[in-house]
């Protein structure tokens, strides 16, 4: 029998990025395994929106907001395989202008 369900990797840029949000209260560990049961069951579908930014590195992935962090991921259908590649603090100016565009200079 084929499982339905998806294997999320995290990369180990991913891992370390998260780990840096621990300054601003952010649950390391509760993200990570929450982002395995959130991702792990039709990724496609969970995601915010596709990045698409001016330079950004990560333009083209899927991002989805857990907690108070942006997952920015990549689906491969055939493997039935997500790989975490990036995450962010969801509450800066720059989170804001990238995923959701809104200028934070702007009134």
């Amino acid at each position: 029998m084929i499982s339905k369900h998806y294997k999320v990797l995290w990369s180990s840029y991913a891992r370390v990025a998260l780990a840096h949000m621990q300054p601003f209260k952010v649950d390391a560990m509760s993200i990570f395994r929450r982002s395995k049961s959130v991702l792990s069951s039709a990724p496609h579908e969970k995601a915010y929106g596709i990045s698409d930014f001016p330079g950004f590195a990560f333009n083209g992935y899927s991002w989805t907001l857990i907690g108070n962090t942006i997952v920015i991921y990549k689906v491969d259908h055939a493997l039935r395989e997500v790989y975490v590649d990036a995450c962010y603090f969801a509450n800066t100016g720059t989170a804001h202008h990238i995923f959701w565009g809104i200028d934070p200079d702007e009134e």
